[in-house]
């Protein structure tokens, strides 16, 4: 608007009338607003820019083609992407399909030992629960749960109801704690005969009293009277 002001104010000033000043000014600006190049959009640049590189992208592919292929050829097709080379990682607490099979010929060959059932199948319900005892207490541990099942007169059958171990109980959560904890351990055999009660004070009178008597009647005791008894009833001191 300052341009416009300025060039009428020129006008004026060398003797064109205001008016005519300003229309004179007026269709000057609207001619050249007529005949100014039109400003592109964002959206006609990016199109143009695209059909430009699509038409570089033709033009590279059709100068590396191969001049003594035959016409029409297909193009050769992209090569696969290498596979990692990295293995798959193991099992959290180092358990193995390998370990489970160790603990499975560790519990055949026990069962065979102590006249257990051996198992015959390995399920993948088997499996699953075998690896989980594993990763919970580690490969030792399961190992010294067969050795104790192998040990145990109760896992083995001398119960009240000849119930006897297998796979599946050492596979369950809550009967391999009680293994580890040794609740089927055998226990020390109770001695039969219970030792001699101590003689109480009056007994011990009576018996010296009772032996005192036999050495005034028969003298010394000798193997004549071995093992007899002496009655004490008053006014009678026969042997029986």
């Amino acid at each position: 608007m300052s341009e416009i002001r300025a060039l009428i104010e020129q006008l004026i000033a060398a003797g064109v009338d205001p008016i005519e000043a300003a229309e004179v000014v007026a269709r000057a600006a609207i001619h050249g607003a007529a005949n100014a190049p039109k400003q592109r959009s964002a959206g006609a640049i990016r199109q143009e820019r695209y059909r430009r590189n699509k038409a570089s992208q033709v033009t590279e592919s059709d100068a590396g083609d191969d001049p003594s292929s035959p016409e029409g050829s297909s193009p050769t097709p992209p090569s696969p992407k290498p596979q990692s080379s990295i293995p798959p990682s193991p099992p959290k607490g180092g358990s193995s399909p390998t370990a489970v099979d160790q603990v499975v010929t560790a519990f055949s060959e026990m069962a065979r030992q102590s006249g257990l059932s051996v198992p015959r199948a390995v399920t993948a319900s088997r499996r699953r629960s075998l690896l989980l005892r594993i990763e919970e207490h580690g490969l030792p541990a399961v190992l010294d749960a067969i050795e104790r099942i192998g040990r145990s007169r109760f896992c083995r059958g001398e119960n009240d109801r000849g119930w006897r171990a297998d796979l599946d109980f050492l596979c369950q959560p809550k009967s391999f704690v009680s293994i580890l904890e040794g609740k089927y351990d055998d226990r020390p055999l109770q001695q039969s005969q219970s030792p001699p009660r101590p003689q109480s004070p009056s007994m011990q009178r009576h018996h010296d009293i009772h032996a005192r008597l036999k050495r005034e009647l028969y003298g010394e005791p000798d193997e004549q009277f071995a093992g007899q008894t002496v009655d004490l009833a008053a006014g009678d001191f026969r042997s029986h």
